[in-house]
């Protein structure tokens, strides 16, 4: 498609979105009125109030009534270090204390099986039971990340850290977990990729609907059998992943 073939409303909000993220429009300053930017453009109503709705959903302006459309202050990204999964306690709560803040979550537990794609993940047969447990991650009391992590009951069943966040190792790592119960986490994997917010995870986080977000696809394995995975997810604009990767000298 050519430039000129796509919606007159796209045209617009990619040329209002490059002024945005220029600094030509400064944050906190005020849009032109819909007839100025009619008037600048060239185009009609319609094309205008379209191109506010895409700048809005994607958090770089905000309507206020009686008021106008106002450019958003964007956030710096915060970085969020990956790989202290051999922390004592909680990974997380490691990570966010070296940033100077204060953690906390709140958590559901529930039993339930394994769909298709988890069973690929964990290695285990479609409806075999898993312990979920589902997240909301904060950094200071403000939402951070959500996360749902799924572990075989074949492997925590039965045992002392069956529940994550409850009994004597509630709260702590899986990696910490699965030592008491004799199993030696050999390797944690992470799939990263990206995609616009729901809108259960953009009202949980506190995010403009559409925004684009982190996806942490983590399964820790000891040696060759997955003993948990989760699905991580976080806002893009908000945050950058950082990675820190030990390589050993190579062999001569």
């Amino acid at each position: 498609m050519t430039e000129l073939a796509r919606p007159a409303y796209l045209r617009l909000a990619d040329a209002l979105r490059a002024e945005i993220l220029s600094g030509e429009r400064a944050p906190g300053s005020r849009m032109p009125s819909i007839a100025a930017l009619q008037r600048e453009y060239g185009v009609s109503e319609q094309p205008v109030r379209q191109a506010l709705r895409v700048l809005t959903s994607e958090g770089l302006v905000e309507g206020r009534p009686g008021s106008g459309t106002y450019v958003l202050e964007r956030p710096t990204p915060r970085r969020m270090g990956r790989g202290r999964y051999g922390a004592v306690g909680s990974p997380y709560a490691a990570e966010v204390r070296q940033q100077g803040a204060e953690p906390s979550w709140s958590f559901d537990s529930e039993r339930t099986h394994a769909t298709v794609g988890l069973a690929n993940r964990l290695g285990v047969a479609v409806s075999d039971p898993l312990m979920q447990t589902r997240y909301l991650f904060r950094a200071d009391d403000i939402p951070v990340q959500l996360s749902t992590s799924w572990e075989p009951m074949s492997v925590v069943g039965g045992t002392p850290v069956v529940l994550p966040e409850n009994g004597p190792l509630g709260g702590v790592g899986v990696v910490e977990r699965m030592a008491a119960i004799g199993i030696l986490v050999t390797r944690v994997v992470e799939d990263v990729s990206a995609r616009p917010a729901l809108q259960t995870e953009a009202r949980a986080l506190g995010l403009p609907v559409g925004c684009t977000m982190l996806t942490i696809e983590r399964t820790h394995w000891a040696d060759g059998l997955a003993v948990e995975t989760a699905d991580i997810v976080m806002s893009a604009d908000r945050y950058r992943l950082a990675y820190e990767i030990d390589v050993s000298p190579p062999r001569k």
